[in-house]
């Protein structure tokens, strides 16, 4: 089991907190690659979780069309906001070059 430390924007720390925010999405960077389930997660130093599935993807567009968008932006934006959000977060290179990954948790303890 490996821990990995993610950094995320405090308006998403809330929702992670709050059990609404399920799945982190990340390009997938060559030091992301290996998180598998049973991996821990810790958010921002402060929240403590464990990975129960990842998921490939080519394209952001890709994962808006096969996972929840609710529970990736629980604000629920339309499919073109949330592309935009993460075009925003990430430049497409990135995208094209390293893929995309959708990483489902759940909390630990005494979090949801």
């Amino acid at each position: 089991m490996r821990v990995y430390r993610l950094k995320v924007h405090e308006e998403y720390l809330e929702f992670i907190r709050s059990g609404e925010k399920r799945i982190e999405v990340r390009v997938a960077y060559p030091q992301l690659r290996g998180i598998k389930p049973g991996d821990r997660i810790i958010f921002n130093d402060s929240i403590p979780a464990v990975v129960t599935e990842v998921k490939r993807y080519e394209t952001f567009r890709q994962v808006l069309r096969e996972e929840p968008i609710k529970k990736i932006f629980p604000d629920e934006p339309s499919f073109e906001r949330a592309l935009k959000r993460f075009h925003g977060m990430y430049p497409k290179w990135k995208e094209n070059r390293y893929g995309v990954m959708a990483i489902k948790f759940k909390l630990i303890g005494g979090e949801k």
